[in-house]
């Protein structure tokens, strides 16, 4: 609220009642002059003796009533007006102190609306805080929900594949147990069928054939060393292949020394490829025979 200046009114108000007691003072100067002269006789006795003086003096003498009246009215005025500069002088102090009480209060208001702001604006950045936060906690929430739903969708996934896995393997095992029990009865079965018809072939006398081939073939080969003796027999065990390539022989008992057991190797790896079997199931990979020559 703007405070009008006191003292700009006071001023102007003296100002004038200063200049009209002057005034008042130039007259009554005047108006004892004329007065001495009246007093005294050297001028005008009577209003008639000068009527033109006389009634200026009695203009002036108005005048000065009017005037003598105007400075009893000012002399008022300026006590009054002396009474509301004082007044004034205390409500200008009362307006300087209540202005300076309403700057406190405003001061005061200006910082608690102020304190105000700061504490809603730290309200605000609290909240923000808070709502970034909670908003961090549901992404990291809604981001672990997501890695676990994609964690148990892969191991669901591994598991149905892990599942058809071992069905497949339990199928492939299953019919490979079927092939393998299929080949063990088909090589049961053969294995039978060839044992018959080996004990058939070897009750035929075939087996001794086939030995006895054998045995001529070695003999046949071998050349004798001079430390054979009369009634040599010695065991023979050979490693061959089906077509009767010998691929290992060694002599296993012999009543002869080593030159003969290294001579009847010999012969033995020279009569590879040994004979064939008459009938293919007497066929021995492994095959032992004695080795006696006739003397």
């Amino acid at each position: 609220m703007s405070v009008l200046p006191v003292n700009l009114a006071r001023v102007s108000n003296l100002l004038r009642t200063s200049v009209a007691s002057q005034n008042i003072a130039s007259t009554q100067r005047q108006l004892l002059e004329v007065q001495n002269e009246l007093s005294t006789g050297k001028s005008i006795n009577t209003p008639s003796d000068d009527p033109g003086r006389s009634a200026i003096i009695q203009q002036l003498q108005k005048t000065l009533e009017s005037r003598q009246a105007y400075g009893d009215n000012l002399k008022h005025a300026g006590d009054h007006l002396g009474e509301v500069d004082s007044t004034l002088g205390d409500i200008n102090d009362l307006i300087k102190q209540a202005q300076r009480e309403a700057e406190q209060r405003a001061e005061q208001e200006r910082q608690v609306e102020q304190k105000q702001r700061q504490e809603q604006e730290q309200k605000r950045v609290q909240e923000e805080q808070q709502l970034r936060e909670r908003q961090e906690a549901e992404r990291k929430r809604a981001a672990d929900v997501q890695r676990q739903q994609q964690a148990e969708a892969e191991r669901q996934r591994v598991a149905e594949i892990e599942r058809k896995q071992q069905e497949e393997a339990q199928k492939r095992k299953a019919a490979e147990d079927a092939r393998l029990q299929s080949a063990r009865e088909n090589d049961l079965q053969k294995q039978l069928a060839d044992e018959e018809g080996r004990s058939q072939a070897e009750n035929a006398g075939l087996l001794n054939q086939y030995i006895a081939q054998i045995q001529q073939r070695v003999v046949r080969n071998w050349n004798r060393p001079p430390s054979a003796r009369t009634g040599l027999e010695c065991q023979v065990k050979v490693t061959q292949t089906p077509s009767g390539v010998v691929l290992t022989v060694q002599v296993t008992t012999c009543n002869g020394d080593a030159a003969v057991q290294q001579s009847i190797e010999a012969a033995v790896l020279r009569s590879s490829p040994l004979p064939p079997p008459p009938d293919p199931r007497l066929f021995e990979r492994n095959l032992v025979f004695v080795f006696k020559p006739a003397d």
